[in-house]
């Protein structure tokens, strides 16, 4: 029985500590890649040949790729933090099921149950049908 004047507990204190954990990271993560970035940029090697180009180019894009990928990672993290606040954490986005809790503890950001999930790879990211013929 609860006490009075005590808060009840969380239960999404340790889910939004490991998001306040990964958010961080990513973000430390995103500044040192921006800062290598700028500093291959400003200082071209001079004697680099054709082939230094092309590798200095594609490390660059390999760069901005791994920036992007954090990015959208730190927006799915936002996102989690809304369905928090909302109350929806844990619940499909297409069937409005729950999501098994085995798999919201690997996979924290999960926005949908295996079997949409499964339905939504297999259709390349997108649904054709509504969400009822999918789960059925």
């Amino acid at each position: 029985m609860p006490q009075p004047g005590r808060a009840k507990p969380d239960p999404h204190r340790r889910l939004i500590e490991v998001l306040d954990a990964r958010e961080h990271s990513l973000r430390e993560r995103i500044a040192e890649r921006r800062a290598a970035l700028e500093s291959a940029a400003a200082a071209p090697d001079p004697a680099g040949d054709a082939g230094d180009i092309a590798f200095d180019h594609t490390r660059a894009e390999v760069e901005h790729d791994l920036i992007e990928r954090s990015l959208r990672e730190l927006g799915q993290i936002a996102a989690v933090r809304s369905r928090i606040a909302a109350g929806s954490y844990g619940e499909c986005l297409d069937c409005m099921e729950p999501i098994d809790p085995a798999r919201l503890e690997i996979n924290p950001l999960a926005r949908r149950c295996t079997a949409c999930q499964e339905i939504f790879e297999r259709r390349g990211g997108s649904y054709g049908r509504p969400w009822r013929e999918r789960c059925a």
